[in-house]
């Protein structure tokens, strides 16, 4: 039996790209060739990649248009699920001369009311652009934390501030990009997941006022100004304040 919301979807996305296809004229050799470079794409690895430099705002902007929590914004290929809860509040690595950061923060729920016990994973790039687990190099869980909120619904951790980076150019994904004259650098930002009973999830960053990029995201971000943050300097680090508020959970909404 046919699912109808998929059916919604599906349809829709192709009669988006019919429509492309016939306001360009797009030509048979021309057709042949995009179809060859997604191939390439796909046997480099790199169709998530590209997927979610076109599209993946476009998923955020969707979730922040039906609710009324803090913004969502991207989450990135670098999450990891399996990360043991951080029982220290330090995660540089030794040698690390980047500036130290202070992120600091809380959760609160629908109603405003501070919410305990509160799941949240933070996790950045090394001060060269790298994530652990991912990238040859970097100790296991360098740079990334999975904390509980205290009775307060506040969380705290010491990290460095992150720098920006670019995504992998040198494949089908940058060769894309450069054809339509688009760079592949990523500003400085802190990822965020938080997660707590009865709510929704919530997938955001945090990024640097007067960092590269910022306003020139390769991934065609579109930053809210409640995820910037000024320059604040405390006891010789670098701090973030963010307060996170999370939507009740749909299934919940709509009981």
């Amino acid at each position: 039996m046919a699912n109808s919301r998929t059916n919604d979807v599906v349809m829709a996305v192709v009669e988006g790209i019919r429509g492309a296809l016939l306001d360009k004229a797009v030509t048979f050799p021309e057709y042949r060739a995009a179809i060859q470079h997604i191939m390439k794409t796909s046997e480099a690895g790199e169709l998530p990649l590209m997927i979610d430099v076109f599209f993946n705002t476009t998923i955020v902007q969707a979730i922040n248009n039906q609710g009324s929590a803090s913004p969502s914004d991207l989450e990135g290929p670098y999450f990891i699920e399996d990360v043991p809860l951080t029982e220290g509040t330090v995660l540089r690595m030794d040698g690390d001369d980047c500036e130290p950061l202070l992120v600091a923060g809380t959760v609160a729920g629908p109603d405003g009311a501070p919410l305990s016990n509160a799941t949240v994973y933070i996790w950045s790039s090394t001060p060269d652009g790298k994530y652990s687990g991912f990238h040859p190099g970097v100790p296991d869980h360098a740079y990334r934390a999975k904390l509980m909120t205290d009775e307060n619904g506040a969380f705290r951790v010491e990290t460095s501030t992150p720098v920006p980076y670019q995504i992998p150019n040198q494949g089908p994904t940058g060769e894309l990009l450069e054809a339509i004259g688009r760079h592949t650098w990523r500003p400085a930002h802190v990822h965020f997941k938080v997660r707590a009973e009865g709510c929704e999830e919530l997938t955001t960053q945090a990024y640097f006022e007067e960092g590269e990029y910022v306003h020139d995201d390769c991934c065609e971000g579109i930053v809210s100004d409640e995820l910037i943050f000024k320059r604040e300097v405390e006891d010789g680090k670098r701090v973030v304040r963010v307060n996170f508020k999370l939507d009740a959970a749909r299934a919940l909404q709509a009981a």
